[in-house]
């Protein structure tokens, strides 16, 4: 997997997923499309959006509700370039202009492709490594103790496929793992237990467990907040790379009594 077919996988997918084309990714500036479910799309939250950005720094696609264009338009006038849209003053307005809607803005999410092929690992001296497969996570669900490499519960529209477990004896200490979040692509988290940080680990893990999901024909990716930095530096020392950044919108949910 290289860093040209890792990207135009990607970019495919991104153009899935905002309801565009590759090409028109490719060209750079603003593109606007309204939202759509396309089949094959990694939907997050399940709803058609109302509100959704991503910027590959060169590009930038907002797919949006209609009503917003106008208003949108306005908004993104006056930046240069596309990643200037995401400048905390200019995403201020934003959620100024999302409010009267019902809406506000979640985090930025910046997603990572890999540069370079990935390797088989070997566990250290003083833990055992064990490789856990769809059927095997499972019992981990309702999962509240590795919030980053499993989801929550079962999720039949990006299931957790695979996941490689760090032991210490009997006792967890990490894992990493890898959800289905559209057929080519899957996500790769890490979580590492406080007792164990500082020696490696995620590191480990997360090479162990890209190997794998490439082996087994897929892309793994990576996506972390903007502020996790200790997770950015865990993808760069991996060999991913900034590809991309998102953020959407979610309706604000009206407490009644």
């Amino acid at each position: 997997m290289d860093k040209q077919k890792a990207w135009a996988i990607g970019l495919a997918q991104l153009a899935v997923d905002y309801n565009t084309t590759p090409g028109a990714l490719g060209a750079g500036g603003l593109i606007f499309t309204p939202p759509v479910l396309n089949p094959g799309r990694r939907a997050y939250w399940g709803k058609t959006p109302f509100f959704e950005l991503a910027t590959t720094g060169t590009a930038a696609v907002i797919m949006a509700d209609e009503r917003l264009w106008p208003q949108l338009r306005d908004w993104a006038k006056d930046a240069e370039q596309p990643h200037w849209l995401l400048e905390f003053p200019r995403m201020q307005r934003l959620a100024e202009l999302l409010t009267p809607y019902g809406y506000r803005l979640t985090q930025t999410f910046h997603q990572y492709l890999p540069i370079r092929d990935f390797a088989p690992v070997q566990a250290p001296a003083d833990l055992g490594l064990q490789w856990l497969e769809k059927e095997d996570i499972a019992a981990y669900y309702p999962n509240r103790d590795w919030p980053n490499a499993l989801q929550a519960e079962e999720n039949p529209a990006r299931p957790d496929m695979l996941a490689l477990l760090a032991l210490d004896g009997d006792r967890p200490a990490a894992m990493a793992g890898a959800s289905a979040d559209a057929p080519e692509m899957w996500q790769i988290g890490i979580d590492v237990l406080p007792a164990y940080r500082s020696r490696g680990l995620g590191m480990l893990l997360v090479e162990g467990l890209a190997y794998e999901v490439e082996r087994r024909g897929a892309l793994p990716f990576y996506g972390t907040s903007l502020s996790n930095v200790h997770s950015q530096n865990i993808a760069w020392k991996c060999g991913f790379r900034p590809a991309w950044v998102m953020v959407s919108a979610k309706k604000v949910e009206r407490r009644h009594g």
